[in-house]
């Protein structure tokens, strides 16, 4: 992004948020500029328009890098509740030591759910029979209620929220879900049965083996 076109972003800025002391002078502006110049101009453009139809206080550079994240990331408000929780099961493969940078790599409505990064270092630990069926239908719940929020506090116009979605779909990675996974919310939700304590252990064997060959 030029100064020139960063120059068009802080008009509009200040044309919303009048405050004297917003972008007050030259010096500001350059220290803006600095934080915010390698950013596509496009994605900065409607991020900041985002920003503006969502907040009511004067934005920070942080604020603005936030909404372009939001803007080049998955779209997680199309995201099913099953494409969602197999990105947090690919996510706890390196859970335990990496668990700060695996929670990064999530869609900002998973990192929302899931709280904060020590949430999946937790979950790294437990007994995969007890992710696959106690976390996997909390997560579910969670993730649903979060979902649905988003959806009723939507904000922005339908022709800039087109725009974002065309630019994620375009950073968006394709996802596979194995034919099986649809039936993963439904068996997790059962009552447990009462399995023998040997087919237990030979079930937590097979699935602690899968889990290191991903």
């Amino acid at each position: 992004m030029t100064k020139e076109e960063f120059k068009q972003i802080v008009k509009g800025l200040k044309s919303i948020y009048a405050e004297p002391k917003f972008i007050a002078d030259q010096d500001a502006f350059d220290m803006w500029f600095a934080l915010l110049k390698d950013l596509d101009y496009e994605i900065a453009s409607m991020a900041t328009k985002a920003y503006m139809q969502s907040e009511t206080f004067p934005p920070t550079p942080a604020d603005i890098r936030r909404y372009a994240y939001k803007v080049t990331n998955p779209v997680t408000e199309d995201m099913s509740e099953i494409e969602a929780w197999g990105l947090v099961r690919k996510a706890l493969n390196n859970g335990y030591y990496g668990a700060e940078t695996e929670f990064e790599k999530l869609p900002p409505l998973i990192q929302e759910t899931l709280g904060n990064p020590a949430r999946l270092r937790e979950m790294s630990q437990l007994d995969v029979s007890e992710v696959e069926t106690v976390e996997q239908s909390h997560f579910v719940r969670n993730y649903r209620a979060k979902l649905e929020s988003h959806r009723k506090n939507g904000q922005l116009d339908k022709g800039l929220q087109a725009s974002i979605n065309q630019i994620r779909q375009e950073n968006t990675p394709k996802i596979e879900i194995s034919v099986d996974a649809s039936t993963m919310i439904e068996d997790s939700e059962k009552e447990d049965m009462g399995i023998p304590d040997n087919v237990e252990q030979v079930l937590a064997g097979f699935h602690k083996g899968f889990y290191q060959t991903i």
